[in-house]
């Protein structure tokens, strides 16, 4: 078990958690209510606020010189994340629209869709982006977008739900 030096929170990372060489990561609090696993590729910054909220069959896969800013990753499924991904403030990835904690009630109905986010992506503050949903590379989501569906590679989006506002190219 590895703990962090700078941890105030006194409990080591779980076994279920690897985290890549040089990547920071600001409290093994952050895994509170994870029962999934979560792997952090090298030269990473996870800051305070960010909370992984796993289900049992959750995993979530960051790839290299990622930084995620105070975001909720709450999933049953899988969440990838590609390499130069930044994530900002208050973003929530959910693979349902209905958070229930493990063992305290009835699972959704349907079975948990994973998000897909590409290299390179930039998501805003307090952005959702819900189970199903792939985000390209290159792509940005606007701050406070809702996502529920494919935005495509080198797209801007906006909006609840989002809609593509510009192309780069």
């Amino acid at each position: 078990m590895t703990a962090l030096a700078h941890d105030w929170f006194p409990r080591p990372l779980p076994d279920t958690v690897a985290l890549g060489e040089r990547s920071w990561l600001y409290s093994s609090y952050a895994f509170m209510h994870s029962y999934g696993t979560v792997r952090i590729g090298p030269d990473c910054g996870i800051y305070k606020g960010t909370h992984f909220d796993l289900g049992p069959e959750g995993s979530v896969d960051i790839g290299s010189y990622c930084t995620i800013v105070g975001a909720i990753i709450r999933t049953n499924a899988r969440v990838a994340i590609g390499d130069f991904t930044f994530i900002a403030h208050e973003v929530v990835i959910a693979d349902d629209a209905f958070a229930v904690p493990p063992g305290r009630g009835a699972e959704s109905p349907q079975s948990a869709a994973g998000v897909t986010i590409g290299e390179n992506a930039w998501i805003g503050a307090r952005a959702i982006v819900l189970g199903g949903s792939t985000i390209g590379d290159d792509a940005v989501v606007g701050a406070g977008a809702v996502v529920r569906g494919n935005v495509p590679a080198g797209s801007t989006v906006v909006g609840n739900p989002a809609q593509i506002a510009r192309w780069r190219g």
